[in-house]
């Protein structure tokens, strides 16, 4: 299918779609209800075939990346990049029930692994959102964010610049994740949160 009739069939069902030119765009699913803004030069979007409804994308800026994998389901999502040379990756199989998704500044990246299991009311951001400067110097640049495979984030989780989780971990409702390099397979709870539990593993089948 050529990009035209691609762009025909996002129209056909309910999509906003603004796309200046310069930039690479690659979309093989069907996007209900959503919108997607990119304003820039150079940049990628790529959503292989997923599952997507009411999804929205800002792009701003250039030379950034945004990659959705195969077979994600994701619902009631903002994803905004803003700045230069960022990424946000999405890997196979997961699951998202409602998330902002910020990845702003400069060489940053945000990376969801595979099979994660993501909540509704989810923050995550890599940057503060605003410029703290000490003697003229910048002291609060942004920092990479990365998830890694089989986690599950439960509902109203922040998780902020700097982040990385362990693969086959479980983060509780509520929590505050606002720095640190968690090991796999752990529980983590709290604000800010800190690990409670150790050498646990999940399963998306109800419990008995």
């Amino acid at each position: 299918m050529d990009y035209l009739t691609k762009l025909f069939n996002i129209f056909q069902i309910k999509k906003y779609f603004k796309i200046v030119k310069n930039n690479k765009i690659q979309i093989l699913s069907n996007l209900r209800n959503s919108k997607i803004v990119i304003e820039g030069n150079n940049n990628s979007l790529v959503i292989k075939k997923s599952n997507l409804k009411r999804l929205k994308v800002g792009i701003y800026g250039n030379n950034n990346a945004l990659e959705i994998d195969e077979n994600c389901m994701l619902r009631d999502t903002n994803i905004i990049i803003q700045g230069k040379n960022l990424k946000v990756i999405i890997k196979n199989n997961c699951e998202i029930g409602g998330a902002t998704i910020v990845c702003a500044g400069e060489k940053s990246s945000i990376e969801i692994g595979e099979y994660c299991l993501i909540a509704s009311n989810i923050e995550i951001r890599n940057n503060d959102g605003h410029s703290i400067f000490e003697n003229d110097k910048l002291i609060n640049p942004s920092s990479n964010i990365h998830i890694s495979n089989n986690v599950w984030i439960c509902q109203n989780v922040k998780i902020l610049k700097g982040v990385n989780i362990g693969s086959n971990s479980v983060i509780a409702l509520n929590a505050l994740v606002s720095s640190g390099k968690y090991e796999n397979s752990v529980i983590l709870a709290g604000i800010p949160a800190k690990i409670i539990k150790r050498n646990i593993s999940w399963s998306k089948e109800l419990p008995n």
